[in-house]
């Protein structure tokens, strides 16, 4: 597995929510004493003969034969009861499904609508609260980014509320790239989708697969493209250079060809993104994994709508 925090998240349920053999433990499983070496603990349960030792052959048994001890008939009925009752699957055991991530995943992405509309009006009406209110929450969302990130343990909470301020500033940018390039965003948000749809299709029949390769290219080129980002805006501010999205080469605007590399980028992460989901699934992670996931899958979707709304932006100034 590639995803380090994965990795470490598995080590830490693989130590807490798993029998001595190793299979999953179901809710309320509580662990026995350990038994003495040597000594061997029968089932009375799935092995009703080995409670008593059996009398000698030929010898006469209390209450019937030598061989042929009498039996509790409600031994019989749960077992009975036991074999017709059904297998218990990821949700009995509390472990996370397909389901489960796809239902977290709709649940974060309709907190930040909810958070996106009224700063979209807001925006829209009076301009510097909308500016006030973008710069509020692209500033909240980064932190709460930061520690949903790095945090040991998964908190649902911190992750809606980081849903909630990415839609507040997502909301703003949006109205205001509307009302300066009319029909933008609808543009940009059919392109995401489009984008979304085709790479799940792919991955999920085997087309595109992760791999550690891909996963340390993926994350080499996002490095290299914050590092280039952050040094043109301090070029910018001293006046040393002309912002990225201003400079053309042969005519072509240099800032549409590092926002499609940043596209591409943004959906080799999704790839990740949802193999962290499918091995989530088969590692049989807790359930509370689907909200990590969903956390990875937005943050990817996010960037890629801003990349794009960068490039329509870009070439819409152009007319």
């Amino acid at each position: 597995m590639t995803n380090p925090v994965f990795s470490k998240m598995e080590r830490d349920w693989s130590r807490t929510d798993s029998t001595p053999a190793g299979y999953p433990a179901m809710p309320g499983y509580q662990p026995t004493n350990a038994q003495a070496p040597g000594t061997t603990v029968v089932d009375p349960v799935r092995y009703p003969y080995a409670q008593s030792q059996a009398p000698t052959y030929g010898t006469q048994a209390q209450g019937g034969y030598a061989g042929a001890p009498s039996l509790d008939p409600s031994v019989y009925a749960d077992l009975q009861q036991a074999y017709q009752a059904p297998s218990a699957d990821a949700v009995d055991r509390g472990r996370m499904t397909y389901d489960d991530a796809l239902m977290k995943t709709g649940i974060s992405f309709l907190i930040l609508l909810l958070g996106a509309a009224p700063a979209w009006f807001l925006a829209a009406t009076n301009p510097m609260l909308g500016v006030v209110a973008m710069g509020l929450g692209t500033l909240i969302a980064f932190i709460l980014a930061m520690v949903n990130s790095f945090s040991k343990t998964i908190r649902p909470g911190l992750i809606m509320a980081y849903a909630f301020a990415e839609g507040v500033s997502l909301g703003a940018l949006s109205s205001f790239m509307e009302m300066t390039y009319p029909g933008i965003v609808a543009q940009a948000f059919i392109a995401t989708l489009a984008v979304t749809g085709i790479t799940l299709v792919l991955f999920t029949s085997g087309k595109v697969r992760n791999s550690p390769k891909l996963a340390k290219f993926t994350f080499i080129g996002i490095l290299a493209l914050l590092l280039t980002r952050i040094a043109n805006a301090v070029l910018v501010a001293f006046g040393a250079m002309a912002p990225i999205d201003t400079i053309y080469v042969k005519g072509i605007p240099l800032g549409v060809v590092v926002s499609l590399i940043a596209v591409v980028l943004a959906t080799m992460a999704l790839i990740g993104d949802f193999d962290t989901v499918k091995q989530g699934v088969e590692r049989g992670a807790p359930v509370q994994f689907a909200w990590y996931c969903a956390f990875g899958i937005m943050v990817t979707v996010v960037w890629m709508y801003v990349e794009i709304l960068r490039i329509l932006s870009i070439l819409a100034s152009r007319r």
